[in-house]
């Protein structure tokens, strides 16, 4: 594991002590760094003449200074902050900021960088050659069948896989990669601590024991909500150099991050089987740098689009 240099890690532990404090969540921390103020600021008795007229001119701000106005309770913040930090660390998580070299450069392809990552497990999986695969948490059994076709042609294709641990196709493409002993990564809606969905666990440890890795920007024992999905969707989609909904619908979960996917100009793969209807239902503004393909007849072409094309000089 890197070591953090005193700065980043005074960052880190003043982070983990802000979200202690009730009342603070993951919107107003990620406010606090959207607004270019350390979180450290925090637990300075003087904020720095710089910083003092932002806090003041905000209630949830001044608040936290308020609460934090004593010595002792700057040091009981900051005390069970080391002991949480000594945790995460202790079960292999990491938290990495933007400016770190683990931080993945793909993510700063969103309008709406994270401000924050955790990690349980191997970083280096978010670095490589990707492909995000998601989609119905209730497949039929076309998608299934699609879900483990593209299982099966993961041994020769040496990439990392990108889901989402949900119960369905997610759950299909994280065991199919294990099964093909390369790394899987899971994009959670929820803290890194939370016990979501329930059940997957013992996926949770065959991922992690695979070389593969956790990650989710919410705080960790963050539980799960529509609004959270709906926003982990744009990070599976920045995650992945090609992305392939398996299964799906325009009102879907999958849905959020086809769009997301779209407006980074992500290339797309949409495949069917010959009993699924045709391709007329998607969206027309999906067709640009997205290949189409019916499986198993075009088998060659669909294994060719998931190869990692040379970068241009």
């Amino acid at each position: 594991m890197q070591n953090d240099t005193e700065e980043i890690r005074s960052e880190k532990l003043a982070l983990l002590a802000l979200s202690e404090i009730r009342g603070v969540g993951f919107e107003t921390i990620k406010k606090i760094s959207l607004d270019q103020i350390p979180f450290t600021t925090f637990f300075q008795s003087d904020a720095g003449q710089h910083y003092k007229p932002h806090i003041s001119s905000n209630a949830t701000y001044s608040k936290i200074k308020e609460y934090l106005a004593s010595s002792r309770s700057i040091n009981d913040a900051l005390d069970l902050a080391k002991r949480n930090f000594d945790y995460l660390q202790n079960r292999q998580i990491s938290i990495i900021l933007p400016g770190e070299d683990r931080f993945p450069k793909k993510l700063h392809d969103l309008n709406d960088m994270p401000q924050w990552i955790f990690i349980e497990g191997a970083s280096e999986a978010l670095i490589g050659f990707s492909v995000t695969a998601v989609g119905s948490r209730k497949p039929s059994a076309e998608g299934k069948w699609l879900a483990n076709y593209f299982g099966l042609c993961l041994q020769d294709l040496k990439l990392t896989t990108i889901s989402g641990l949900a119960e369905g196709i997610d759950q299909i493409v994280h065991r199919a990669s294990i099964s093909a002993h390369l790394p899987t990564v899971a994009v959670l809606g929820t803290g890194i601590l939370s016990d979501y969905p329930k059940g997957s666990q013992e996926l949770r440890g065959r991922i992690l024991e695979n070389g593969g890795a956790l990650v989710t920007e919410y705080l960790p024992r963050d539980t799960f909500s529509a609004k959270n999905f709906v926003r982990r969707n744009r990070l599976q989609a920045a995650l992945g150099d090609i992305i392939f909904p398996i299964e799906w619908q325009i009102k879907s979960g999958t849905a959020h991050t086809v769009k997301f996917a779209r407006e980074m100009h992500r290339p797309m793969i949409f495949c069917r089987t010959p009993t699924q209807k045709d391709f007329s239902w998607i969206p027309t503004e999906y067709s640009r740098k997205s290949d189409f393909f019916i499986l198993p007849a075009e088998h060659t072409q669909f294994i060719t689009a998931l190869i990692p094309k040379p970068v241009d000089s």
